[in-house]
């Protein structure tokens, strides 16, 4: 539970790096980072879906887990599109902001296990 709080944290920090360097016109090195994050969402949800079931938890966190798959599928179409403009749009206005409240809704529902 710690480690995928962690990894949210940082899949924020690396969807802001990547708009940095999207506007900086760093195509390939913001693919790459994406990658990377892609991978630690896949870690944080392989990991966080059976312990939400087995705490019978499943709820908020659910949804923002499929809403976050649901934005970086739109990313990485709007890559493959090079459509680089729209892409910083839904990082900014729509994947960001889904994972910073996937973020809290995680450390909502893993405090009291955490904790104790």
């Amino acid at each position: 539970m710690k480690h995928s709080l962690q990894l949210t944290e940082t899949m924020v920090e690396g969807l802001s790096h990547i708009q940095k360097q999207l506007s900086e016109g760093k195509y390939l090195e913001a693919t790459q980072l994406l990658t990377d994050v892609i991978s630690g969402y896949a870690s944080i949800e392989n990991s966080v879906r059976p312990v939400l079931i087995a705490l019978e938890k499943e709820g908020q966190v659910e949804g923002h887990l499929d809403d976050v798959r649901k934005n970086m599928g739109q990313v990485v179409t709007l890559l493959e599109e090079e459509n680089f403009g729209t892409v910083q749009e839904v990082i900014q206005f729509t994947l960001l902001p889904n994972v910073k409240k996937l973020k809290e809704e995680m450390e909502t529902v893993f405090k009291p296990d955490i904790v104790s």
